[in-house]
């Protein structure tokens, strides 16, 4: 299993950034990817690594015109994280 904690920031003041941010959990949510979030950071999870890998390119290349800066950490061992976020309190 692979996970990743991203926390997605602006580089200069991007009013914007909540949409952004809605926008990334919409993709994650089309490659049927596992994830919870809060105010700081999204966790993704899955059992193919690959999947997450092309999630963060995909967001990188759309997201790169808005001078955003991601911080990205990705574990290659672990548990499954133990709570959610429902879909309707996203």
């Amino acid at each position: 299993m692979v996970k990743a904690q991203v926390s997605i920031y602006s580089f200069e003041n991007y009013e914007n950034l909540g949409e952004t941010v809605r926008e990334f959990w919409n993709i994650l949510k089309s490659y049927r990817l596992n994830f919870i979030s809060n105010s700081i950071s999204t966790i993704i999870w899955s059992d193919d690594g690959s999947l997450i890998f092309e999630v963060l390119k995909v967001s990188f290349e759309k997201f790169k015109k808005n001078k955003l800066v991601f911080d990205i950490k990705i574990l290659n061992f672990g548990p499954y994280p133990d709570f959610q976020i429902k879909d309707s309190e996203i």
